[in-house]
C-alpha cells in the first residue's frame, strides 16, 4: 500500500471498529469586513472575509470519530465542510496510532496517516477542527500550515518523563517521513501569507489570483492556476524532526526542522514540485497566575523550477491572554514577509505585513460558546498591481463566532 492511499484505508478501517466516540462542532459566523478581495475568491487580500462576503454564514462544520481498535491502538477520522467547499465533505485528518503504556521513563507513540505536523501552540490539538483556542483567526504561520501542510506518512515521537527520572522536566523527540506535500510553498509565493482560520481538506483545490506568470502566454505556462496542495509529484519522501522541553506548567519550548525534499524541476498535471524547507520554534509561558504567553517563529525558503521562483519567507507572532471573569481576553501581534530572488523580475513576490487581533471568548450555557474578534491587517505586495488591486492594503474586520460542540 502506498502512503498516498493510506488515509483512505485508515478511514475505512476506523469506520469498521466497534467502539467509537463521536464529537463535532458547528461554527456560525457574523462578519463585518472592510477588506480587499479575499484569497478564497482568487484575490490577494489577507483575510478570509472581504467586503462582498455574506454577513452571516457557516464557517465550518466538523465531525470527529475516535476509535479504540485494540490495546494501545487508536484511530481518528475528522470530516469537515464549509460554504467554500460547495457542499462537499472533505477529510481533514485520518490516522491510526500505537501508544503503549510506558514501562519506565520513556513514553513512545507511532502515528500513521494524514494529519497535522506538531508545530502550532495556539491550536487545540485535542479539540475539534484544528482551530485556535483563544482567537477566531489563526496567526500567519498556522494559517499557512492549515492550508498547505499535512503529514501524509508516519510520525514517531518519544518523551522522557521527568517524574520517573527524578528531574523537573520532560524532554521529547519527534521525527516523521511523509509524501504528498510537494506543492507546499505555491501559496506563499504567489499569494503570500494570510490571517485566516480556513483549513484545507485532503482533496482541496485552491485557485490562485489571475497573475500573468502562469497564464498560457506567461513565463511558466505549465503551472496550473488551481493548486492541489497535497499532491505527490516526484516520488521523493520528505521529513521533519524536532525536540521539545516541558518544565511543568510554567514553560514549554519546541524546535522543528521541515524539508519536503521536492524536486523543483518535476511537474505533473499542472503542479510543480516546490523544494520547501523551514525552521520553526515555539514557546508557551505562564509568567503569573492567569497569564499565558505564546510565541511562534518560522524562517524558511522555497524553490520552483530552475530558479523560476525562489523565495525566502519569515513570520512570527506573540499572543497574550488572561481570564476576565468566566471569559478569556487575548491579544495577538503578527509580523510576516517574503523576499524573492529569482530570475523573473516581472513576477514580484516580495511582501511585508503585520496584523493585530483582539479576541474575547465567553462560554455560554452547556456546550455553546461565543467568540468575538477585531482584526486589522496591513500589508504591502507589489504583485497586486498586476491584477488591478492597490499594492498597499489595510484590512479590518469584526467577527462573531457562535460555536456548538457536542
Amino acid at each position: 500500500m502506498t502512503l498516498r492511499r493510506l488515509p483512505l484505508a485508515l478511514a475505512l478501517l476506523a469506520m469498521q471498529a466497534p467502539a467509537a466516540e463521536l464529537r463535532g462542532m458547528l461554527d456560525l459566523r457574523a462578519v463585518d469586513s472592510q477588506a480587499g478581495r479575499s484569497f478564497v475568491d482568487s484575490g490577494l487580500g489577507k483575510t478570509r472575509y472581504d467586503a462582498s462576503s455574506p454577513a452571516i454564514g457557516v464557517a465550518q462544520a466538523v465531525v470527529r470519530a475516535e476509535f479504540d481498535l485494540a490495546d494501545a491502538f487508536s484511530a481518528s477520522v475528522e470530516l469537515s465542510g464549509d460554504e467554500r467547499h460547495h457542499n462537499v465533505v472533505d477529510v481533514r485528518e485520518a490516522w491510526v496510532a500505537w501508544s503503549p503504556l510506558p514501562s519506565g521513563a520513556w513514553k513512545t507513540r507511532v502515528k500513521a496517516g494524514f494529519f497535522f505536523p506538531p508545530t502550532s501552540v495556539e491550536i487545540d490539538y485535542e479539540g475539534i477542527g484544528w482551530t485556535p483556542k483563544r482567537t477566531i483567526s489563526s496567526a500567519a504561520i498556522n494559517s499557512w500550515i492549515g492550508e498547505e501542510l499535512r503529514t501524509n506518512g508516519v510520525e514517531w515521537s518519544t518523551r522522557r518523563l521527568g517524574r520517573y527520572a527524578n528531574v523537573p522536566y520532560d524532554v521529547g523527540v519527534v521525527a516523521a517521513v511523509f509524501t504528498g506535500n510537494d506543492p507546499a510553498g505555491t501559496m506563499l509565493a504567489w499569494r503570500g501569507w494570510s490571517i485566516s482560520d480556513r483549513i484545507a481538506g485532503r482533496n482541496e483545490a485552491l485557485q490562485l489570483a489571475d497573475l500573468p506568470v502562469y497564464r498560457p502566454d506567461g513565463a511558466i505556462p505549465r503551472q496550473s492556476r488551481t493548486i492541489h496542495p497535497f499532491r505527490e509529484i516526484d516520488g521523493r519522501p520528505g521529513y521533519y524532526a524536532g525536540i521539545n522541553l516541558n518544565t511543568g506548567p510554567d514553560l514549554e519550548l519546541a524546535v522543528l526542522h521541515y524539508d519536503n525534499r521536492a524536486n523543483p524541476l518535476a511537474v505533473q498535471h499542472g503542479q510543480y514540485g516546490w523544494r520547501t524547507r523551514f525552521d520553526h520554534v515555539s514557546a508557551v509561558w505562564h509568567p503569573a497566575a492567569g497569564w499565558e504567553m505564546l510565541v511562534q517563529a518560522m524562517r524558511g525558503d522555497t524553490l520552483m523550477g530552475a530558479n523560476g521562483v525562489a523565495l525566502d519567507f519569515r513570520s512570527w507572532y506573540v499572543l497574550a491572554s488572561h481570564p476576565v471573569g468566566s471569559a478569556v481576553l487575548a491579544l495577538r501581534y503578527d509580523r510576516f514577509s517574503t523576499t524573492g530572488h529569482d530570475v523573473l523580475p516581472d513576477d514580484p513576490n516580495d511582501e511585508t505585513g503585520q496584523a493585530i487581533a483582539l479576541a474575547y471568548h465567553m462560554p455560554l450555557s452547556g456546550s455553546m460558546s461565543l467568540m468575538l474578534e477585531s482584526l486589522v491587517v496591513q500589508s504591502d505586495r507589489a504583485s497586486r498591481r498586476l491584477i488591478g488591486e492597490p499594492r498597499h492594503q489595510s484590512e479590518r474586520s469584526l467577527t462573531a463566532a457562535l460555536r456548538w460542540k457536542f
